[in-house]
């Protein structure tokens, strides 16, 4: 499994920045415009984050990928919290099997598109 593959960031979040809608829409939902905000804030967030964890040769675990307790383990010095959600630095080799099919299915139905490694792997 190469690192550089696998990616928690939703594919082509940037394509549609919202920031400018209330200069352009000025009447605007303000409810709609916070959360289309808030959402490309966050992968934003996430993309700069798994670009730093790539680059030290970890990939970004979903907290709702691992065991609570394994999650416990490495709390002190590996957790990345954004916003709500919590991610763990981890290594390819450290991954379970069961943490890399939780992390193919996470990839497949948060984000909506197919991962570039195989489930077999």
């Amino acid at each position: 499994m190469d690192v550089n593959k696998v990616s928690v960031v939703k594919q082509n979040y940037n394509e549609k920045d919202p920031r400018k809608l209330a200069y352009l829409y000025p009447s605007i939902n303000i409810v709609v415009y916070a959360k289309k905000v808030q959402e490309f804030c966050f992968y934003q967030s996430l993309d700069v984050a798994e670009d730093l964890a790539n680059r030290q040769g970890y990939l970004l675990l979903p907290y709702s990928c691992m065991h609570w307790t394994r999650a416990k383990n490495y709390a002190d010095d590996r957790k990345v919290k954004i916003g709500r959600k919590s991610f763990f630095m981890m290594k390819p080799h450290e991954l379970t099997k069961n943490e890399i099919n939780k992390l193919y299915d996470y990839i497949w139905e948060e984000l909506g598109h197919e991962p570039s490694f195989s489930k077999q792997s």
